[in-house]
């Protein structure tokens, strides 16, 4: 018996030392230069158990950026449902008489963020929705227009970005809002050439597709940096846009992607340009208006019922590649079907209400939108990584849910990191990044078969942004062989 019990302290007092090891260690990795002035914090939790295996500074609420698209979107799968479907209808708002629309045609949105979009159907045929669009129209004995082509949007009380989003990010692609109506992802394209010598004025060559009432101020230069520099400066619902910066130079057609002033003005004009050249006669024009919501359309006058792909797509889509857009619409549907709200706040009030009832620790989570691009936003390492173990070990859409984060070093916004490590393919990852933040979080079976949640934080660092991504998998790469 004394044998034993001297053994059993012997074990203990080797399994205790060895994870003192690991975290002095990752302590002493972590311990940079590149990170001295900033918050760094981590946690990583056995998935099973939820117990904490290694963590620092776990009390501190930081900013997330990306990573918390995987808040959004475990909470859309948990309250709407993997099957969830967005359905957008085009409906006769008058008479059809001898193939004449004796009234306007409606779009009513019903906020989804998938049409148009490039990240669904073949590449270059976003437009591809409209051509279908007109060939309902037609067969529902539709070739003369009286009225307008109206969208309506408002199915979503809040139409404007959020607030506390940065006056930087606005005219940016990734700076797109929500609305009840979206195409094209919320964004067109400025096309640019630039001339070899840096210094000289970049030429804006035209933009596509073609947006109603733009008006746009070129300061872009060319640079001998090999970098895309050039910002888009303007707010929602304002067609003027500046863009400034630099583009690399002797590009012959470089492309800068800014957000879409108002998408419903944008489709309700890409529809009645498609009808036209489908010949059917438009004799009014279009515009934006609030006419009644999809549950009051009389059935009888839909022309077109247009449904979105399925959520667990429209997930994998947006933590892959992490677009605010979709990350921002879900936010608001969720507000929509939890109290009938289709906004901002009603959405991050579902989503904190929604955790708190489930058992993570709600206290230090901060959120004003859904993608992360807000700075107000904060949240812990621990409990990030106890809605990641909640969903793992809780949740019916599990297997969607971690096949939409990225595999490390494989897809997605992965893809820049990991190459040369043995991690490479064989955890699941979301980043987050912004000007002098960076985090990563997910999920992996370590080398010995453990399996893990992680969460690793870091806000304020005073170095580049590589040399911190390289810290951050150092860390991974750690865990991965010694836990």
């Amino acid at each position: 018996m004394k044998h034993l019990i001297l053994f059993t302290l012997f074990f203990f007092s080797v399994s205790l030392s060895a994870k003192t090891t690991l975290q002095q260690q990752v302590n002493l990795l972590l311990d940079s230069p590149a990170v001295k002035n900033a918050a760094v914090s981590y946690c990583v939790t056995d998935v099973q158990t939820n117990n904490v295996l290694l963590s620092s500074e776990t009390q501190l609420c930081v900013v997330p950026a990306s990573v918390q698209k995987l808040i959004t979107s475990a909470t859309a799968l948990e309250i709407l449902g993997g099957g969830f479907r967005f359905t957008t209808f085009v409906w006769a708002k008058g008479e059809i008489s001898n193939r004449k629309l004796s009234g306007d045609l409606i779009i009513t949105g019903g906020g989804d963020p998938t049409l148009g979009s490039e990240n669904f159907g073949d590449k270059g045929e976003n437009r591809k929705f409209l051509s279908e669009w007109v060939h309902w129209i037609k067969k529902a004995g539709i070739d003369t227009i009286a009225g307008n082509i109206i969208a309506d949007p408002y199915i979503f009380s809040d139409q404007d970005v959020p607030s506390s989003w940065l006056w930087e990010d606005l005219g940016n692609h990734y700076g797109a809002g929500a609305t009840g109506i979206s195409v094209y992802d919320n964004m067109f394209n400025l096309i640019f050439t630039v001339p070899k010598t840096p210094g000289k004025s970049a030429t804006l060559v035209k933009t596509t597709p073609d947006v109603p009432g733009l008006t746009v101020k070129n300061e872009v230069i060319a640079s001998a940096e090999k970098s895309d520099n050039a910002y888009v400066f303007g707010s929602p619902f304002d067609s003027y846009r500046i863009v400034k910066g630099t583009l690399p130079a002797g590009s012959d057609s470089f492309v800068v992607k800014a957000s879409l002033p108002d998408p419903s003005l944008m489709l309700a004009s890409e529809l009645k340009k498609a009808l036209t050249d489908s010949s059917v006669i438009v004799k009014g024009n279009f515009e934006k208006q609030k006419v009644t919501g999809p549950s009051a359309i009389d059935t009888s006058k839909i022309v077109v019922m247009w449904v979105s792909p399925k959520l667990t797509d429209i997930v994998e889509q947006m933590n892959q590649k992490s677009i605010n857009l979709y990350a921002e619409t879900l936010l608001k549907q969720i507000g929509l079907t939890v109290s009938g709200e289709g906004s901002t706040k009603a959405g991050t009030k579902a989503i904190i209400d929604f955790w708190k009832s489930k058992g993570p620790n709600t206290d230090n989570l901060f959120m004003v939108d859904g993608s992360g691009l807000s700075r107000q936003d904060a949240i812990t390492a621990q409990t990030l990584t106890d809605i990641l173990a909640y969903m793992k070990n809780n949740s019916k859409w599990f297997d969607a849910y971690e096949k939409s984060i990225p595999l490390t070093g494989i897809d997605g916004t992965q893809q820049y990191y990991f190459q040369n490590s043995e991690l490479k393919g064989k955890a699941r990852a979301k980043t987050g990044s912004m000007t002098r933040v960076r985090s990563m979080a997910g999920y992996m079976t370590t080398r010995s078969g453990k399996g893990i949640t992680f969460a690793i934080m870091i806000n304020n660092y005073n170095s580049n942004s590589s040399t911190v991504n390289s810290l951050m998998e150092g860390f991974l790469d750690k865990i991965y062989n010694e836990l």
